[in-house]
């Protein structure tokens, strides 16, 4: 009985330490993979909520309007440079649809404070039924006297994503 008793013990140790070599991206690309947009009904939701800070001081920025087009709403931040928690709807990506569909939906947020430059952050993520607390967004004051564009930032898609992509169309003779 005491030698069953090490032998049970002895293989749940095995099966621990096997299973702590299971990647964090192998789960990760598993959850990607559990949300098909495509099968999903038309109306699912992420929340989402930006903070808006002096790309100087790094101070939040109370009364920053951010606005997000794809929803025609705007919202202002509060002290802490937050804006309150916005409810979005995740809308497939159809560029990708037929070729690696993205697990996530993405909008426009463009940041608005009087005396400093526009910002606007293209693709920003939003997962469904996630809270994404951020992004953190930097803006800058405008500087006196001089004409200027608007800050524009691009949000890559996410990593485990790209991976994938890459994979799927590797030529045949440049596979591993």
């Amino acid at each position: 009985m005491k030698h069953l008793k090490v032998l049970v013990l002895a293989a749940v140790m095995v099966f621990l330490y096997i299973g702590s070599f299971i990647s964090f991206e192998y789960m990760a690309a598993r959850q990607i993979q559990a949300f098909n947009p495509s099968s999903s009904p038309a109306r699912h939701f992420g929340y989402i909520q930006p903070q808006v800070i002096d790309g100087f001081s790094e101070e939040p920025i109370e009364g920053a309007v951010v606005v997000i087009p794809e929803t025609d709403q705007q919202f202002v931040t509060a002290e802490d440079g937050l804006t309150a928690v916005i409810k979005v709807p995740i809308k497939e990506d159809l560029h990708f649809a037929d070729i690696s569909p993205k697990p996530w939906s993405e909008i426009t947020l463009i940041v608005y404070k009087k005396d400093y430059v526009e910002y606007v952050l293209f693709h920003t993520h939003v997962w469904e039924g996630q809270t994404r607390k951020g992004p953190k967004i930097m803006i800058f004051p405008q500087p006196e006297g001089e004409k200027h564009e608007p800050f524009s930032v691009v949000e890559g898609p996410h990593r485990i994503w790209v991976k994938e992509l890459v994979e799927k169309y590797r030529p045949r003779n440049l596979r591993p």
